[in-house]
C-alpha cells in the first residue's frame, strides 16, 4: 500500500495493522532507549509484539522491547511504539522509517519522537529533557545515506524549518502546564553504534549541536514527508565531553527511566494539547 505521499507499506503488513488498530489513530510515539515506562500512563487497549506483524523488523537493542500498543489519553488514541529500529543494527533505510509509514498508513496526524541523547551544550546535564528545534546530519554520519534509502533529494526538498512554530509553541505550552523544564535545542544525527569521540563532539559543538544520538532524524524525515505534525523530545542522558570518558548503554537507560516520570508528565501534557 502506498499513501498519498508516496511511502509504501506491504498490503499484508497494512491488513495485519488495520486488524490491530483499525484505521482511528490520532497520534504515534514513537519511545527511545529507557523510556518504555510511558505506557504505564496510558490506557492501553491492545498490545501486539511487532514479531507477529509480517515483515516488521526485529529491534535487537536493549531498552527496545519491540511491541506496539494501542493506548488512549485524553479521548485521543495514541499508537505506541515501544522499541524502535536502527541503521546501525544493519536495517535499511525503509526499516528505520517503517513506524512513520504505519502512523501515516493508519490515519495519525502527530508523530511524537523520543530518544536518549547525549547533551553537548555546556550548561546540559544529564537528566535534561531537549525539545528539537533543527536537525544536522554531520559529515561524521556516513550511514546516513543507508538510512535516507536513496531519499536524498527529498531530504534535501523537504520544508524548512521542519517542525512547525505550532508544533513548537505547543510542547511549549505543555512544559509550563506540566511544570516540566524543557530546553531547546538542536539534534545531530550520528551512525553509530558507538558514542562519538572526543574529536567528533568537538565539532559537533562548533557546528552547533546541543545534543547527539542515533535515531529519530531518518523518522522525522519520512513524517515530515507523509505529512504529519512532528513533534521530537529528547532525553539527555549523558554529558558528552572532550575528556576521556567511558559512556554505556546500561548507563543510558538507566539515567533516561531515572527521568521517565517527568518526561511522562510532558508527554502525557501535548498528547492533551493535539
Amino acid at each position: 500500500m502506498s499513501n498519498h505521499h508516496g511511502i509504501s507499506l506491504p498490503e499484508d503488513l497494512v491488513r495485519a495493522l488495520r486488524a490491530f488498530a483499525g484505521d482511528r489513530v490520532d497520534a504515534a510515539v514513537i519511545l527511545g532507549s529507557g523510556l518504555g515506562n510511558f505506557a504505564d500512563h496510558l490506557t492501553i487497549h491492545s498490545q501486539i509484539p511487532t514479531s507477529e506483524l509480517p515483515g516488521y523488523p526485529t529491534s535487537t537493542v536493549a531498552g527496545h522491547e519491540g511491541s506496539l500498543l494501542l493506548a488512549e489519553h485524553s479521548g485521543k488514541t495514541i499508537l505506541l511504539f515501544k522499541g524502535r529500529i536502527h541503521g546501525y543494527e544493519g536495517y535499511s533505510g525503509q526499516a528505520t522509517t517503517l513506524p512513520a509509514g504505519i502512523a501515516a498508513a493508519l490515519g495519525a496526524k502527530t508523530l511524537i519522537l523520543t530518544n536518549a541523547a547525549g547533551g553537548l551544550a555546556p550548561t546540559t546535564k544529564a537528566g535534561d529533557l531537549m525539545l528539537i528545534t533543527d536537525v544536522v546530519v554531520p559529515p561524521a554520519a556516513p550511514r546516513m545515506g543507508m538510512q535516507l534509502h536513496g531519499h536524498a533529494d527529498e531530504w534535501r526538498q523537504l520544508p524548512r524549518p521542519l517542525f512547525p512554530d505550532s508544533m513548537l509553541e505547543l510542547a511549549r505550552q505543555a512544559a509550563r502546564e506540566s511544570r516540566v523544564g524543557l530546553r531547546e535545542g538542536t539534534y545531530g544525527f550520528c551512525s553509530g553504534p558507538t558514542y562519538e569521540t572526543r574529536s567528533e563532539i568537538a565539532f559537533f559543538r562548533s557546528i552547533g549541536i546541543d545534543a547527539a544520538g542515533m535515531s529519530t532524524v531518518p523518522e522525522i524525515m519520512h513524517g515530515v514527508r507523509a505529512g504529519l505534525d512532528v513533534i521530537g523530545i529528547s532525553c539527555i542522558t549523558n554529558k558528552a565531553l572532550t575528556v576521556r570518558q567511558v559512556v554505556t548503554h546500561e548507563e543510558v537507560t538507566t539515567v533516561a527511566a531515572a527521568v521517565s516520570e517527568t518526561f511522562s508528565r510532558l508527554v502525557l501534557a501535548i498528547i492533551s494539547r493535539l
